[in-house]
């Protein structure tokens, strides 16, 4: 169950489809204006469950000609000096064949605006049982099938955060498409694109205060490589 750090909507956010933690991500020694991109968002209604009991109760080996989503395969290749070698992989079965030419997923990265705000971007919470805990990373979801980039992360932007496609969740757009990405390539196939995606809202008075609490690792929490990549990139400019 995922909730998001907004900093634009006080009280219920746009759309209402999920509950939201009043709670923000900025690390340690963040620059200010980094810190301007992360806000909370105070929902007078506070939801009937925490993250934090989410949990892994049991793990096993699973086999791939068990697996649903996942598949296991080994491959033959060549290094650079001519010796043959061996590498063992995963793959979404769900991909197809052509998943190097076609994108797997989509992240978002929303760029909220609103009169006389900084602009802010919007992060989700997300229990990751490989992991088993709880991830703070951009809203992201796989892309349909028939389904291009563009409507994929206006879909999953909506249905993850309510943003977008009406008055109260403000007007989306996706500005631009990144090139095919990839996730993990030591473990896994997988791949993905990022959509850089506007949020204009017509109403600065849906701001709050932003409540800066710091989420450390003792908490459960752990940021996903990419969102601290994006990040660090962002203050090297």
């Amino acid at each position: 169950m995922r909730s998001i750090i907004s900093p634009v909507v006080s009280g219920l956010r746009p759309g209402g489809r999920r509950p939201t933690f009043s709670r923000s991500w900025i690390p340690r020694n963040t620059p200010s204006r980094l810190k301007n991109m992360s806000d909370s968002t105070h929902n007078k209604k506070r939801p009937s469950f925490e993250l934090g009991s989410a949990t892994v109760k049991t793990s096993q080996p699973l086999e791939s000609s068990q697996a649903k989503w996942l598949g296991l395969t080994s491959i033959d290749w060549v290094d650079e000096t001519g010796k043959e070698r061996k590498w063992e992989a995963s793959y979404r079965k769900t991909a197809g064949e052509s998943s190097s030419d076609k994108p797997d997923a989509v992240a978002i990265f929303a760029v909220v605006s609103r009169p006389q705000q900084p602009p802010s971007t919007i992060l989700v919470f997300q229990f990751r049982p490989p992991v088993n805990k709880i991830v703070v990373e951009l809203p992201a979801g796989l892309i349909d099938e028939g389904e291009n980039a563009e409507t994929a992360a206006l879909r999953e932007l909506l249905e993850e955060t309510g943003y977008g496609n009406g008055p109260n969740g403000g007007q989306a757009k996706v500005e631009e498409i990144s090139e095919i990405l990839v996730n993990d390539p030591g473990m896994s196939s997988a791949n993905m694109v990022l959509a850089k995606v506007s949020v204009s809202l017509d109403r600065a008075d849906l701001v709050p205060e932003p409540q800066q609490e710091q989420v450390q690792p003792e908490k459960g929490y752990v940021v996903d490589a990419r969102l601290m990549h994006l990040a660090l990139g962002i203050a090297m400019q």
